[in-house]
């Protein structure tokens, strides 16, 4: 059972999760990473990490049924997305928290579902695809590919860091200055989080810049250098500096019903490609209304520039 599919120059770069997920919209996330942890997947005969990045001709082997281009997991839904901009090539979106950025399940409401209903896609046209994730409780600025040479070509940019990604968040305790949190990090298993190590985990990098230090609580930009999961939760608990309404990293709770970290801006930094229009440029997502209603609870102006 399975099929084994032979990497062609359209996927040629795509990491090796990406790939399945494009491919197997009907399999629920949770069932891909499991068939690429146990090794059923299998990359040129052996197992594969999820970030592993496909070449030309790679043999990709996985257990599932036969391909479905676009089953009910990828339907279009009839929500609303807060479009900051878009053209041809590309959507830009203030994503809602709660809002997952992918289906995980069929029927499951999802940005790609409700960018797929709001641009008027039909069954086997390409989807809309992130090209990076939020959790589902984070909120603020996402862009999704409208084909596949944009895909490509917005996955090498941030593969290359030529965009900056910057998130506000309001931390516990009285937060100042700026700074560089340089610590590795590794996935605790038993309880699904991410947690600062010395020496084995990966290299994890995010800078910060206090906008405005409470008694209480401080608003701080945030600067992703990497991106590993749960990064800016972990690094700011490791300083001891929580964010808000995040229980699982130490944050009060204080009557917040999700961690107050909002995606605040992506900005293309120059660069040669087939999206060269975008350099230079930034896109910036409003901060939500349960956010600024955080802020004037701990008592510091939700109007600061940032």
């Amino acid at each position: 059972m399975g099929k084994t599919w032979i990497i062609d120059e359209n996927f040629d770069g795509v990491r090796l999760d990406r790939f399945l997920r494009r491919n197997y919209p009907h399999i629920p996330l949770g069932g891909i990473m499991r068939a690429i942890r146990t090794g059923e997947v299998r990359v040129n005969g052996s197992k594969a990490i999820p970030s592993y990045r496909l070449g030309e001709k790679d043999r990709v082997h996985v257990p599932f049924e036969d391909h479905v281009p676009q089953k009910a997991s990828l339907s279009p839904s009839k929500g609303a997305l807060d479009v900051v901009y878009m053209d041809e090539n590309i959507m830009v979106i203030n994503k809602p928290c709660g809002l997952l950025s992918q289906p995980a399940s069929r029927g499951e409401d999802s940005v790609v579902n409700r960018a797929i209903g709001l641009i008027n896609r039909h069954k086997g046209e390409f989807a809309p695809t992130p090209v990076h994730r939020l959790d589902r409780n984070v909120s603020g600025v996402m862009v999704l590919a409208l084909n596949l040479p944009s895909l490509r070509a917005l996955a090498k940019l941030f593969r290359d860091r030529k965009v900056i990604k910057k998130y506000l968040a309001i931390v516990k305790g009285t937060l100042i200055g700026e700074g560089e949190i340089d610590v590795s990090l590794k996935k605790d298993e038993r309880f699904l989080k991410s947690v600062a190590c010395e020496g084995d985990g990966k290299k994890s990098i995010t800078m910060y810049k206090s906008l405005y230090a409470g008694e209480r609580a401080s608003l701080v930009e945030l600067e992703l250098l990497t991106g590993r999961p749960h990064q800016l939760r972990a690094h700011l608990s490791y300083i001891g500096h929580p964010i808000i309404g995040d229980i699982k990293y130490g944050g009060y709770k204080e009557g917040v019903k999700r961690p107050m970290l909002h995606a605040h801006v992506l900005e293309f930094l120059m660069h040669d490609s087939d999206l060269d229009y975008l350099s230079g440029k930034k896109f910036t997502a409003h901060v939500p209304k349960d956010m600024t209603e955080t802020l004037k609870l701990f008592q510091i102006d939700p109007n600061i520039p940032y």
